[in-house]
């Protein structure tokens, strides 16, 4: 028992200095102890072998920091409970989002959509102003006031063919730019 804990002292120290060797020894002689914790107490165990791998990332991250005369054991396990309480949070409030998105019927596909076409709007409505005034505001015309070609050419006294043209115009650069955006 002593020469256990005299080579596990040893690998301590070495870890401490960045060894990696050691940190292998000690990920080596620890993982199935710690694997075996994080598997009985959580309650999910497909996450078990991620939080296993984390709380020897999580050694290695705090190497430089470690006491290396305390038990290499205890310092695993305390991480490796804390890891399975924050996953346990996790997966509660997991569970209560989803009841709670059940029982209110909330769809947040629609919202994104919802949320999408808003920015999308407002990216068109920047790009109409970037229009040359005369293109704008037959544009304009066209799209907000939905009027047909032959009112906005009698309205601006000009031919329904510079009306065409100029809606033509203003929808190849509201495609063109707006490409950037999709």
């Amino acid at each position: 028992m002593a020469k256990e804990i005299n080579i596990e002292h040893k690998a301590l120290k070495r870890l401490n200095k960045s060894d990696p060797k050691a940190f292998e020894y000690l990920f080596h002689t620890y993982y199935d102890q710690v694997h075996g914790f994080v598997t009985s107490t959580l309650f999910d165990k497909t996450f078990a072998e991620d939080i296993t791998q984390s709380v020897f990332v999580t050694l290695w991250e705090q190497r430089k920091n470690l006491d290396t005369n305390k038990n290499i054991c205890s310092f695993l396990y305390t991480i490796a409970r804390n890891k399975v309480y924050r996953q346990t949070e996790r997966l509660i409030l997991q569970k209560k989002h989803q009841e709670y998105v059940g029982e209110n019927n909330i769809d947040y596909l629609d919202i994104e959509d919802e949320v999408n076409n808003i920015f999308l709007q407002k990216i068109i409505s920047d790009l109409i102003e970037e229009l040359p005034s005369a293109r704008k505001e037959i544009f304009k015309m066209s799209r907000q006031k939905e009027m047909n070609n032959k009112e906005i050419a009698s309205q601006l006294y000009i031919s329904e063919k510079t009306v065409e043209t100029q809606i033509r115009r203003s929808v190849l650069f509201l495609k063109k730019r707006i490409q950037h955006y999709i």
